[in-house]
């Protein structure tokens, strides 16, 4: 008996067959075989955890962004963007490899921003935009208090919370590198079958 697609499934079969449903969102839809669903899983859920991560800590464990890590957060949008749209595009097509090109490029640029946040922290760059506390020069009260009113909430270049040693900016950079990696061998994959069916065809 042939399973039905992912989006025909009952919600009460779902929990029956847990591995057909998976390989039938990951690797095809019946309904249309000429759209890849396992790159934009991929991209999508790739988008999607990490921005889940940053908030949870953010407002469940009161670890507040600096500048650097909300510009870390906003190619992660460029990456759902892309994995949505390469849901509606030809398989293997120009346009379908141009949205998933964006979307390694959207993981590119968040792990570069980590990268660069990470040598902030330890000092290795400078930060001239105001993004790094400092104490004032001038000994003067008013100094002082403008010193206190223009100071960011929180300073880029100190480490709010570390996980095995490493700074969340650093686990950011590792993150988008594995799965560029991945989303490159996935790509490699599915054009790789698809140029198989169509010899075949």
């Amino acid at each position: 008996m042939a399973i039905k697609p992912w989006c025909l499934v009952k919600p009460n079969l779902v929990g029956t067959y847990p591995w057909q449903c998976y390989k039938l969102f990951m690797f095809r839809c019946k309904k249309n075989p000429d759209k890849i669903v396992a790159m934009a899983s991929l991209l999508i859920l790739g988008g999607v955890i990490p921005l889940c991560v940053a908030l949870i800590a953010q407002y469940n464990f009161g670890l507040h962004p600096c500048h650097y890590c909300l510009l870390q957060r906003y190619p992660y949008g460029v990456v759902i963007l892309c994995g949505i749209l390469s849901l509606l595009v030809t398989r293997a097509g120009l346009a379908w490899r141009v949205f998933v090109a964006l979307g390694i490029c959207g993981w590119l640029a968040t792990g570069t921003l980590g990268l660069v946040h990470t040598a902030i922290e330890a000092g290795i760059l400078t930060e001239n935009s105001g993004c790094v506390a400092g104490a004032a020069t001038n000994d003067s009260v008013d100094a002082l208090r403008n010193a206190i009113l223009n100071a960011p909430i929180v300073a880029c270049n100190e480490v709010a919370a570390r996980f095995l040693g490493l700074s969340m900016a650093t686990w950011n950079a590792i993150g988008a590198a594995l799965l560029i990696m991945l989303a490159c061998w996935q790509y490699r994959f599915d054009v790789k079958r698809y140029d198989t069916q169509l010899r075949n065809a």
